[in-house]
């Protein structure tokens, strides 16, 4: 806690001016092996620097870059440090979902902004999951969960002052949510049929 503390958000701010988009998709990417970092943080500073749908973009393709590296350096080291968190974590039977490669469990976590990030890539990754797989549930669940996240750090003020407005807000996404579930399940079958014709 006294890390998060110690955060200075205006000295962050100066730095992504500076360093430009670079640091902007580096910082997603350093918080999916850093879960203590603040994401909502980062992508509201991204917002704010970039504009909306820059600091969205860069969010998008920082984080989802990140959690793709964390995959792919899991599944080659393994882990059993990981593996105690994941069985000691709260999400543990979702997350046994995932490792029994349940593809929409998988979809819905990633989706939603304040589950662990890491244990998600860690689980999928110690349960062998194609990289195809991973990235289909990836890409566009991020996509629902960061664009959440920016919605709500370039409009924070007007969700307490307009609470019609943030209702209106959470049913788009469940509906973005919804389709895109239904999307990349199908996606996710033609995948596997594919797979088992080779």
């Amino acid at each position: 806690m006294d890390f998060l503390n110690s955060i200075n958000s205006e000295q962050i701010i100066k730095a992504v001016e500076i360093g430009g988009p670079i640091i902007g998709i580096l910082l997603p990417i350093i918080e999916a092996f850093f879960p203590i970092l603040p994401l909502v943080l980062f992508v509201t500073i991204n917002v704010t620097v970039f504009g909306f749908f820059w600091g969205y973009l860069f969010s998008w393709i920082g984080n989802c870059l990140g959690s793709f590296l964390l995959f792919l350096l899991i599944r080659k080291i393994g882990g059993k440090k990981i593996e105690n968190k994941i069985s000691k974590s709260k999400y543990s039977v979702a997350l046994e979902k995932i490792r029994s490669k349940n593809f929409s469990v998988l979809f819905l976590l990633y989706c939603f902004p304040f589950t662990p990030s890491f244990l998600i890539s860690g689980a999928s990754a110690l349960a062998n999951m194609s990289t195809k797989e991973f990235l289909v549930a990836l890409i566009p669940s991020k996509f629902v969960m960061l664009i959440s996240l920016a919605v709500i750090g370039f409009n924070i003020g007007s969700f307490f002052e307009d609470p019609l407005r943030s209702i209106f807000f959470v049913a788009a996404i469940l509906m973005i949510n919804y389709v895109l579930k239904y999307i990349v399940e199908r996606s996710n079958l033609f995948i596997v049929k594919r797979s088992k014709r080779k």
